[in-house]
């Protein structure tokens, strides 16, 4: 299957962190961290409010390190900086599953709201992939 990478127009959206980054893992059962394949960068998931002309949606980003503020809080508001959307669908067990998954190559902080420095993201302990 071909794969298809689309470029979201975000004329008009507001983002708005719904849960704090949060470090990608690989594999949970393991706790292993997902990285970059070409840079190695751990990657992190935040979850966004998006919304526009009275609607809104939750979408999950995947952002490497680097370009994203770990201690970001719900309510900050962001603009993603180089979003990209892949459609994707599995079949396991004969039962079909479907989503959009988002990636941006940062999140570029508009309005910050700063959660508590105990409260921030700890750095990965897991192993790297």
């Amino acid at each position: 299957m071909a794969r298809i990478t689309i470029r979201p127009d975000l004329t008009g959206t507001v983002h708005m962190v719904a849960s704090p980054p949060a470090v990608k893992l690989a594999d949970a059962s393991t706790g292993l961290v997902a990285t970059d394949r070409e840079s190695g960068a751990t990657l992190y998931t935040v979850q966004l409010v998006e919304t526009y002309d009275g609607t809104a949606q939750l979408i999950k980003v995947t952002v490497p390190e680097g370009g994203v503020d770990t201690s970001l809080a719900p309510g900050s508001v962001v603009r993603p900086v180089g979003l990209v959307a892949t459609p994707w669908a599995n079949v396991f067990n004969g039962q079909v599953s479907n989503g959009v998954a988002y990636r941006a190559e940062s999140l570029s902080v508009l309005s910050a709201v700063a959660l508590p420095a105990d409260a921030a993201v700890a750095a990965p302990k897991a192993a790297k992939s």
